[in-house]
């Protein structure tokens, strides 16, 4: 039996143990993304941080960075090879080529050292090519210093000057200086944190620092009581120059707050003291004061300006959200030319990693903001993974020319600045770092100043046929230029086809009596005057009377014996063309000539008329006012195919089934050629290849011919090609077929899609048929807009075809409203009724003007003539 003292001292022993276990530091060494970032680039050097090689190593890459034998690559041992972790590395993007050294801070997992920090230190600035892993680690020195009064902290980050001249290291608990110039140990210099931070409880995650100040991000705690354990903080830092180790001070502080009803305002924090990649965050700052904050938590990317002369506040811009997830600016990066990199993964919100990508802002140009369309997003289309790089990104950093990025298996791809006319394109080497390549831009896309952004495309408008032009070039006016043009491409090939027409309703006369009687009187104006049989007949007639006043005032003012003559002569002619009275009258003769016009424009109608039958063949009107007149009344409906069919209309149904189909297709204004393309149709459950039977590109338009085995059928196009296209036109052709009284028509009809900043009777007749095509298209997938296409990583385009038949049919039964021998029966009538009513018409002349003529002139004669006797006494007295 143990005695009390003896347990007492048991338990004692006890607790020490438990409490020394609990003070090992046991990271996991294979995640990259643990504790910081490890991995740095300037313009002369990257450094990443490998802590579970055996034994750990700092890779390092040295420039110029490209694939040649001028750029080396080795291997530099960690400087305690065991049981060693490195929290960060940092260079000073401004380090220049004899400065080549990089600082780190990391901590043992034993609990023999704890936490260091140290530099790394290249002294054959002269001989950075050729390089081997012993070359490396002889050409590298260490030097380390001990923070050995701090136990581990959760959030130790790792700042630098630009110039490398001092690094610095922030936690909650200290702050620390390394001095790169004397690096003894006096010159490692640190202070409490409680000096440093106006919030006590500050626990920094993420720092940048720039020649004359630096931005902090991190988290406060927040009262016992509070909903929100832990709130998001932003410092603006300064240093005293007057101190000889520049201690750092907060000059302005930015807290950011969650719009209430968001569910960010529902977000607690509760776990931010201890470390985990969710809370991670990204600080940048730029030569002109500009200032990325990344807090994925959020999902928010903030952007600040400060005054680089007078840097006392930062000054709020704007923000960038990625809607309802995490991972929004898990990495930030200032570029050159106002250029901003955004690393935006997608998380659940229990941090399930969803998608990657790398969006890259023309920030001066065109600012920044959630509605904002990238400059260029990686991966695209033309700008694919390496196969052997992971999908999931952790960090990217930049020199600010180059942009280094690393993914979750430690392996690092370097973008490389282009000039203008050509994009880093990803070359796959095999192994890691991947470096890029300059590339031209494709057709149809431009790039106008150098950086690791992608080309984009020319707006419409405006075209590049692929000449590594910095500049897209105006289309002809009258060319179809939509965006991303390779070639002015005539309007003329958008053109739709249509074989159908429609059917209309039914004349409102389809009584051709009535229709002739109206046209032979009718008078308009402007072209129907002119059309009009009856104002010809009037012109005629007016004619008429002028002869017959010309022909009176011979026979009563002229009394030359030749003008008699001349008048009988001519009233014998007329009398010979008279076809109202016999030629018992030569006026009559006269007015037959207008009964002639009005006839022979009933049977030159009529004749017309004829030809207006069916509506499918003749065109327009033009030969009467009513350029729509057709000779055909019309009766449609709609009749479902499960009701059977008549012996007469099967037939014509046999004949439409029987149709051989041809699939055509446009792709209008692209450079894609049919090595691109691919082609499959699916027979039963299973997709098979099939073939065209014509392929082309000429004028940039890719046209394909593709026979269908079946009506009824799916068609997938595939073209593997990142190549942009502007329209589509789809069509279908077939032969036609003529039977006896059946009439197949040949099918052939398109129907182009763009988007501009988409017959039968039961009595004894001809039957004619044909398909009429109907689309339904979601022209919002079939096309996207200039940021849809940025953000767009597909290499590959499908276009869906499906053919299918409706379960009914269209019945247009269409007759003339005259036959040929009706016509010429109306003809006659209507020339018997002309005769009988200008015989009417000359019977009253004869009646009622002819008499009173004739009274008029003889009562004129009478009174000349008794003047005259009145007048002979009075001469015979002289």
């Amino acid at each position: 039996m143990f005695s009390p003292n003896y347990l007492c001292s048991i338990l004692l022993l006890l607790v020490i143990h438990i409490q020394h276990l609990h003070s090992v530091f046991t990271p996991n060494t294979k995640d990259y993304d643990a504790y910081g970032s490890k991995i740095t680039l300037n313009d002369h050097l990257l450094v990443l941080a490998q802590n579970s090689y055996l034994p750990p190593t700092f890779a390092i890459q040295f420039a110029p960075y490209n694939s040649t034998l001028t750029s080396s690559q080795c291997s530099l041992i960690y400087p305690n090879t065991t049981n060693t972790f490195i929290y960060s590395v940092v260079l000073g993007k401004k380090q220049n080529q004899t400065q080549l050294h990089f600082f780190f801070i990391g901590e043992h997992t034993n609990d023999q050292n704890g936490i260091f920090i140290g530099m790394a230190t290249f002294n054959h600035s002269q001989q950075t090519s050729n390089l081997n892993s012993s070359i490396c680690n002889a050409s590298f020195t260490y030097s380390l210093h001990y923070l050995n009064t701090y136990s581990h902290q959760e959030y130790s980050i790792l700042g630098v000057h630009p110039q490398g001249i001092r690094a610095y290291v922030f936690t909650n608990r200290y702050v620390a200086v390394f001095h790169a110039v004397n690096t003894s140990s006096t010159n490692l210099n640190t202070w409490d944190g409680q000096t440093t931070w106006p919030d006590e409880s500050f626990i920094p995650h993420a720092v940048d620092l720039s020649d004359h100040f630096g931005v902090i991000a991190g988290f406060i705690q927040n009262n016992a009581n509070a909903t929100v354990k832990y709130s998001p903080m932003i410092y603006l830092i300064r240093f005293n120059s007057s101190d000889e180790h520049y201690r750092p001070y907060v000059a302005h502080e930015y807290q950011p707050i969650a719009t209430p009803g968001t569910w960010q305002d529902l977000l607690t924090n509760a776990d931010a003291d201890v470390y985990s990649a969710k809370y991670d965050m990204s600080v940048s700052i730029d030569e002109k004061g500009n200032v990325f904050v990344g807090m994925q938590f959020i999902n928010r990317v903030f952007l600040f300006t400060v005054n680089i002369t007078n840097p006392i506040e930062l000054n709020f811009v704007s923000r960038f959200t990625n809607g309802r997830s995490i991972g929004n600016g898990k990495g930030v990066a200032w570029m050159e030319n106002g250029i901003g990199a955004v690393l935006i993964n997608v998380y659940t919100l229990d941090y399930v990693w969803s998608s990657s990508q790398v969006y890259l802002f023309d920030i001066h140009e065109n600012g920044y903001n959630s509605n904002s369309t990238p400059l260029s997003i990686f991966p695209n289309s033309h700008q694919l993974l390496p196969s052997s790089f992971s999908s999931i990104f952790l960090n990217i950093v930049s020199s600010p020319s180059s942009l280094a990025l690393l993914d979750d298996k430690g392996n690092v791809l370097i973008f490389t600045p282009t000039q203008s006319q050509y994009y880093p394109a990803v070359i796959t080497t095999g192994s890691s770092p991947f470096i890029t390549s300059a590339k031209s831009c494709m057709a149809g896309t431009f790039k106008n100043k150098s950086g690791i952004h992608d080309c984009v495309l020319c707006r419409t408008g405006t075209k590049n046929p692929g000449n590594a032009s910095d500049a897209c070039i105006p289309c002809s006016s009258d060319a179809f230029c939509p965006l991303g043009s390779v070639a002015d491409v005539s309007k003329s090939t958008l053109e739709t086809v249509y074989q159908v027409v429609p059917y209309p309703h039914s004349p409102e006369s389809t009584i051709f009596d009535e229709i002739l009687i109206q046209t032979m009187f009718s008078i308009g104006s402007g072209r129907c005057l002119f059309v009009s049989p009856l104002f010809w007949a009037l012109i005629v007639a007016s004619i008429v009377i002028v002869i017959i006043i010309i022909m009176e005032i011979m026979h009563l003012f002229i009394k030359h014996p030749q003008s008699r003559k001349i008048r009988k002569v001519l009233q014998a002619i007329f009398r010979h063309m008279d076809l109202i009275s016999d030629g018992e009258y030569w006026i009559s003769g006269l007015v037959s000539f207008s009964v002639v016009v009005l006839v022979g424009f009933s049977y030159a109608f009529s004749n017309e008329y004829l030809r207006q039958y069916p509506i499918e063949k003749p065109s327009d009107a033009y030969f009467t006012c009513d350029k729509s007149m057709r000779n055909a009344k019309f009766d449609t409906n709609v009749q479902s195919l499960a009701i059977p069919l008549t012996h007469d209309e099967q037939e014509m149904f046999d004949l439409l089934n029987e149709q051989e189909f041809t699939l055509n297709v446009d792709f209008i204004n692209t450079l894609v050629n049919c090595d691109a393309v691919s082609i499959q149709a699916q027979f039963g459950l299973t997709w098979s290849t099939i073939r065209w039977s014509d392929c082309n590109n000429i004028n940039a338009t890719l046209t394909l011919s593709v026979p269908l085995p079946y009506q009824h059928i799916s068609v997938k196009v595939f073209l593997e090609d990142t190549k942009v296209m502007g329209a589509i036109r789809i069509g279908f052709s077939a032969h036609g077929r003529n039977e006896e009284k059946y009439s197949l028509l040949s099918l052939d009809f398109s129907q182009s899609f763009w988007k501009n900043e988409y017959v039968l009777s039961r009595e004894e007749s001809d039957f004619g048929g044909i398909y009429i095509p109907t689309f339904t298209v979601d022209m919002n997938s079939l096309f996207v807009s200039n940021d849809q296409y940025v953000r767009s990583s597909a290499t590959i385009t499908t276009l869906a075809i499906v053919i299918s038949e409706t379960p009914y049919y269209v019945k247009n039964v269409q007759q003339p409203i005259a036959r040929k021998s009706e016509v010429i029966f109306r003809n006659l009538l209507f020339t018997v009724v002309c005769l009988e009513i200008f015989g009417l018409i000359f019977l009253s002349y004869k009646l009622l003007f002819k008499p009173l003529y004739v009274g008029i002139i003889r009562n004129r004669l009478k009174r000349k003539t008794m003047k005259h006797d009145n007048e002979e006494p009075v001469r015979s007295y002289y």
